[in-house]
């Protein structure tokens, strides 16, 4: 179970914990459940870091295709000349081959390690803003619960606030760029 499954459940679990302490007296319950996937992938802030991360993406990935062709081309001069070089030179394009592989296999481990410090950053900052977003919206409109939809087996799709939260990260959006 991912981190996010069991911290989404722990809040299922504390909001129906405190909704059964309820006195009988207390004002009516007012629930909502939002869809963070949907909230990400429609908006205009979800697609500029998606774009952000995929032409990191990209530029790594042609970076390290320029090096590929480097080691290949060093390859094949090899093949094509080892007989007709000198034992020294040989040994020397054969250096040039095993530096050219470690510079390569270096390239990609920086590259995963950039692309995944990103994408965690990324992730963690916009699990920040989306529920600094849901505690606002569930404040201002008297919410007694909100919770993700992953954790809801069922629910009236009228308790979705999803198109709302998705209205009000683009105002934002738009509002700060």
């Amino acid at each position: 179970m991912t981190i996010k499954r069991m911290l989404a459940l722990a809040g299922l679990c504390a909001g129906l914990g405190l909704v059964a302490a309820a006195p009988a007296s207390a004002q009516q319950l007012k629930v909502g459940v939002f869809d963070a996937e949907r909230i990400s992938a429609e908006t205009a802030e979800g697609a500029r870091i998606k774009a952000r991360l995929t032409a990191l993406q990209e530029k790594k990935r042609k970076e390290l295709e320029g090096l590929q062709k480097e080691l290949q081309a060093l390859q094949q001069e090899f093949l094509a000349t080892s007989t007709s070089l000198s034992e020294e030179k040989r040994k020397e394009l054969g250096l040039r081959i095993q530096r050219k592989q470690v510079e390569l296999e270096g390239a990609q481990k920086s590259a995963n390690q950039e692309l995944q410090v990103e994408v965690e950053s990324a992730q963690l900052e916009w699990q920040r803003k989306m529920l600094e977003l849901v505690r606002d919206y569930g404040k201002k409109n008297g919410y007694t619960l909100l919770l993700p939809v992953e954790v809801v087996p069922y629910f009236s799709p009228s308790i979705d606030i999803t198109d709302e939260l998705i209205r009000i990260v683009d105002q934002q959006s738009a509002g700060n760029g």
